[in-house]
């Protein structure tokens, strides 16, 4: 039965919530990104766990992230078509609920590390107030401490500023051209920094590097809304197998961080094995045992809450020596500490969740 046949449009038009694999995914990928900061070097000297390359969760998101607003874009693109709306109104709307839900806690924190002198923190501070750190860290060819991971929430707003005029002004018949550009830019973007610059980091921290990702979750957005091409879900599955077999291929072979054409391929092979994650969970098609896994209701919940544990987990090891340790001097190895990270972060995201990020939300439907 093609994938088409199992979805219910007129819902969808209305409301993307009712995609719970969606938010599963965004607890995978926050997942992945946790570990890679937190234990992933534990896993060195093993075959299986020490070769997962758990940093890609960002990727994850990017895919996800260019999905869902460019879905919301098209849809008010067909509202401003309509006279129901104009592009005045929808570009302020877009740029209002972009802020509800990003810059509270993002800006509250910065103000945090500013107030207790965190780290180098003045030092990067223009750099983090003005969402450019990745380009920073491109440029400087250098990590900026546990702040690092907020250069995917730059690349993120920075992608912000361009796209929603792309969508919503250009024709509707360039649109499909318009993402397969993105995409393309993206790869060449790689191609350009990876051979032609001393700047390798710029391969994932450029923001035109990231336009492929984000590209690919916009296919996947057109395909819902368009119909371009009506797939049965167990053909993409089989895709989806491929890909991660060839994206495996390529990350275990012997010199895959010395070859920059095999660097290249691994790199590019991330986005796609997304893309075919992300066009399952769009269509609600995992069943049986990954289905329970991203519609459980704990899973889901931290899907919510996932921006918060993305933004506070790289301070969590440091708030817990800070003297929290004291309190738990029998907890020593490396998943002893996870599940206490964990803990704590979870806490303090659903403190945040609930306290600051839900209240600002609701005022999003002001501006519906």
């Amino acid at each position: 039965m093609p994938i088409i046949a199992t979805l219910n449009t007129s819902f969808m038009k209305k409301n993307l919530e009712f995609l719970p694999q969606i938010d599963g995914l965004r607890f995978i990928a926050v997942l992945g990104v946790i570990i890679a900061h937190w234990v992933a070097q534990s896993f060195t000297g093993s075959v299986i766990l020490g070769n997962i390359p758990y940093g890609t969760g960002v990727n994850l998101f990017f895919v996800i992230s260019g999905f869902l607003i460019t879905y919301i874009l098209l849809l008010k693109k067909d509202d401003i078509a309509n006279k129901e709306s104009t592009f005045k109104t929808e570009i302020k709307n877009f740029y209002v609920k972009r802020t509800l839900r990003i810059f509270p806690i993002y800006y509250l924190l910065i103000l945090i590390l500013c107030i207790v002198n965190y780290e180098e923190i003045r030092l990067y501070l223009i750099d983090l107030l003005t969402y450019t750190s990745n380009w920073y860290m491109v440029l400087e060819n250098k990590y900026i401490g546990h702040q690092t991971h907020l250069w995917s929430l730059a690349v993120e707003e920075q992608f912000y500023l361009v796209w929603p005029f792309c969508i919503l002004l250009v024709p509707k018949k360039r649109i499909l051209l318009t993402i397969f550009l993105f995409i393309l830019i993206g790869f060449l973007s790689k191609i350009f920094f990876l051979f032609f610059t001393s700047h390798v980091s710029a391969v994932n921290g450029a923001t035109f590097s990231c336009f492929d990702s984000l590209g690919f979750g916009a296919l996947i957005a057109y395909n819902q809304i368009h119909k371009v091409v009506k797939l049965n879900i167990k053909y993409v599955k089989i895709l989806l197998w491929s890909s991660i077999l060839v994206y495996i291929l390529l990350y275990v072979s012997p010199g895959l961080l010395k070859d920059p054409v095999k660097f290249l391929l691994f790199n590019s092979m991330t986005s796609v094995v997304f893309f075919f994650m992300i066009f399952i969970a769009a269509n609600n098609g995992y069943t049986g045992f990954w289905k329970a896994i991203l519609e459980n209701k704990s899973v889901l919940y931290l899907g919510r809450i996932s921006y918060g544990m993305y933004l506070y987990h790289n301070f969590i090891p440091l708030i817990y020596f800070a003297g929290l340790n004291k309190f738990f001097p029998g907890f020593k190895t490396d998943f002893d500490l996870f599940v206490i990270y964990f803990l704590m972060l979870v806490i303090i995201s659903t403190v945040s969740w609930y306290l600051i990020e839900r209240p600002l939300l609701s005022l999003k439907k002001r501006f519906q």
